[in-house]
């Protein structure tokens, strides 16, 4: 999502909401099928770190510590 001036907190909350659920199901998927996991792992990779939001501890967060 492209940077935004006029965003206010119900915005921030929104996103915040669907990110935790996007994450929960990909875990979950992860879980269920462990052969996914190495596929999802090689996307993640592909992700340009600039346009994204990092976050320190997301392997150990979401139980992925490979990553």
């Amino acid at each position: 999502m492209p940077a935004q001036k006029d965003i206010n907190l119900e915005q921030i909350y929104k996103m915040i909401s669907e990110l935790q659920r996007d994450v929960a199901l990909i875990r979950k998927c992860l879980i269920e099928e462990p052969e996914l996991r190495d596929d999802f792992i090689e996307k993640i990779k592909d992700i340009d770190a600039e346009e994204s939001i990092i976050v320190d501890d997301f392997g150990k967060r979401y139980s992925l510590e490979n990553v």
